[in-house]
């Protein structure tokens, strides 16, 4: 028989994850990062997607790759494991979204022509290469998975990026050879990255529309704001009108099935 002896520890566990992701859910769409046309742009471009695609987006949210991807294909399936941010996914034309862990297998072998995950893969804090195999596991021979993370600059402010969103979530920081190494880890081959910068993105919008409370809101600008100048060179971070402008790195990692 199962023991239930943690049972209590997972429940709270999940309220916390629900919470989270209702408080942020109702923000989610107005992010400067996340509509960023150009980083949809670069990541659609990066799939070389077509019409006989039947796509799987992994931790789809509430739905903006989704969206952007599926005037160009057959059909769209959303993975999230919110409800909340799945409420504001849309759902209409090729689309269509479930609720699910990503580790909770439901799709057959080989399923799918391509596989996207965008900013997704640092949340997942147990199980982070296992998801990655189940992405490669749901691939048709010859598919594309197409993943992309937000990234610290430089080594030397990693540090730094550590302890900022450290008050924001509980999260994993990768560096560009991490998302390599996770993707050859689950047998991609001919790996190849790509890096965008969103030039001067508002860390006010970004706070605002976080879901925090203005208490940790603070916290965060006060520092980018009081930041070394090390920092400041590595985001080529322009303080403007009582906000902070930086530049946000974006890797964008292709691996082929």
């Amino acid at each position: 028989m199962r023991s239930t002896r943690h049972l209590p520890r997972y429940a709270n566990a999940q309220n916390h994850y629900s919470d989270f992701w209702r408080k942020r859910s109702e923000q989610y769409n107005k992010l400067e990062w996340a509509n960023h046309q150009s980083y949809l742009e670069a990541f659609t471009r990066a799939g070389d997607f077509e019409e006989t695609d039947v796509v799987l987006d992994v931790g789809t949210g509430t739905g903006i790759v989704a969206h952007a991807i599926s005037p160009q294909v057959n059909q769209v399936i959303g993975l999230d494991k919110s409800q909340d941010m799945l409420e504001y996914s849309n759902w209409y034309g090729n689309m269509y979204f479930i609720r699910r862990d990503l580790l909770d297998p439901i799709f057959k072998d080989e399923a799918f022509d391509k596989v996207t995950a965008r900013q997704v893969f640092h949340h997942i804090l147990e199980g982070t290469q296992e998801a990655m195999d189940e992405c490669y596991r749901v691939l048709k021979t010859g598919g594309k998975m197409i993943f992309s993370e937000g990234v610290p600059p430089s080594e030397e402010v990693k540090d730094d990026y550590i302890e900022i969103f450290k008050l924001k979530e509980e999260r994993l920081t990768f560096m560009d050879e991490d998302l390599i190494a996770l993707m050859a880890g689950a047998g991609f081959k001919d790996i190849q990255m790509s890096v965008l910068w969103l030039r001067q993105m508002s860390v006010k919008n970004w706070l605002v529309n976080s879901g925090l409370p203005e208490s940790i809101q603070d916290k965060i600008f006060k520092l980018h704001r009081n930041a070394e100048d090390y920092f400041k060179r590595a985001y080529n971070l322009i303080e403007n009108g009582g906000d902070c402008l930086i530049d946000m790195k974006m890797a964008i990692v292709v691996g082929e099935k």
